[in-house]
């Protein structure tokens, strides 16, 4: 069992109160609780986690969520946002060489596990799920000539451009997505442009298209990219139950 600890005027069996009055980056709620409020990362605790007006908390990494609430079986939650919880944008998907690469996914804003949830989002606050990265437009092959007997010839590659990123990637995070990069023209063809990423809580656009120049027999192109998924907002994970009261604005799944 916890026993009693003041931490901020707050007898801790009644529960730890934590403020985030500052931007922070892939915060850990559980490290945050062991590290410097002297929970012992086993028993149950009762957790009110409060983030300030105008306060961006958001991921560097889209396999890290803004927030990870990962806590103990019996454990209850309550965040109060009123704030930024944004998650890391996907990357857009390599050039058409000539295949387009697909987009990266974006990534989550909270992730809970082990823990009985009370999000309030109020109004003004934004909790994102992050933009997929869009993806790479397709390149090819075309040009030259097509002799009946020595058949093709003098082909020339060219290349699809490249996908944009979703939202976010910048710091503080921002609802801007990039556009994908144009692709290469020469006498072979047009590759296909690239993607635009994803504004937040949306998929990555899809590459675009080659054209390549004939003649026909000799002519080819390569398959678009795919945009990349969007981030959730809210993941409720193993052993998870959230009650969402919103006020303010979510991008992505909440379920």
């Amino acid at each position: 069992m916890l026993l009693p600890v003041v931490q901020g005027g707050h007898a801790a069996d009644a529960g730890f109160n934590i403020t985030i009055s500052s931007d922070q980056t892939n915060y850990n709620l559980s490290n945050d609780l062991q590290n410097n409020y002297g929970w012992n990362g086993t028993d149950p605790i009762n957790v009110t986690l409060t983030i300030n007006s105008s306060i961006n908390v958001y991921s560097t990494s889209t396999a890290t969520p803004a927030i990870a609430a990962h806590l103990v079986s019996g454990s209850t939650l309550t965040i109060n946002n009123s704030g930024n919880v944004v998650g890391r944008g996907g990357a857009g998907g390599s050039a058409g060489g000539p295949n387009g690469g697909a987009g990266g996914a974006g990534g989550d804003a909270i992730s809970l596990q082990n823990v009985t949830s009370t999000i309030n989002n109020q109004s003004g606050a934004v909790i994102a799920g992050a933009g997929g990265g869009g993806g790479g437009g397709a390149g090819g092959t075309g040009g030259g000539s097509d002799d009946p007997e020595t058949g093709c010839a003098g082909q020339v590659s060219f290349s699809g451009g490249a996908g944009g990123a979703g939202a976010s990637t910048n710091a503080p995070p921002t609802n801007s997505a990039t556009s994908g990069s144009a692709g290469q023209s020469n006498s072979g063809g047009d590759g296909g442009t690239g993607g635009t990423g994803g504004t937040w809580g949306n998929a990555g656009a899809t590459g675009g298209t080659a054209a390549a120049n004939p003649p026909n027999a000799c002519k080819s192109v390569g398959s678009v990219g795919a945009g990349g998924a969007a981030g959730a907002a809210i993941v409720i994970g193993a052993g998870a139950s959230n009650t969402l009261n919103n006020s303010g604005t979510t991008y992505g799944a909440t379920t």
